[in-house]
C-alpha cells in the first residue's frame, strides 16, 4: 500500500503549485493537520483512494490552516479555488 505522507499527497494535489508560495510556518501547519486527518480517516486510506484522498485531505488542511493564519472563511475558500 502507498504510504499516506502529507508531503507526497500535496505534491500530487491540485495545490502542488500553490503550496510552495505559502510561508513555511503555514506549510508546516498544513502538514500537521494532514497527519491528524490521515489518522482520523485511515479506514479510507487505501491504494484505490490515494489520489482522491490527496485532494480531500490537502483541501481540508489548507482551508483550516489559512483560517488559523488570519484569513476569513470566504478568503480561505477563494484562495483554494
Amino acid at each position: 500500500m502507498k504510504k499516506y505522507e502529507p508531503e507526497a499527497l500535496v505534491k500530487i494535489s491540485r495545490y502542488q503549485n500553490y503550496f510552495p508560495t505559502l510561508v513555511p510556518e503555514l506549510q508546516r501547519n498544513v502538514y500537521r493537520r494532514m497527519k491528524v486527518l490521515i489518522e482520523e480517516e485511515k479506514e479510507y486510506c487505501d491504494d484505490g483512494n490515494y489520489k482522491h484522498m490527496a485532494q480531500i485531505l490537502t483541501s481540508i488542511a489548507l482551508y483550516e490552516a489559512l483560517q488559523q493564519y488570519g484569513k476569513s472563511e470566504e478568503e480561505a475558500y477563494r484562495d483554494l479555488l
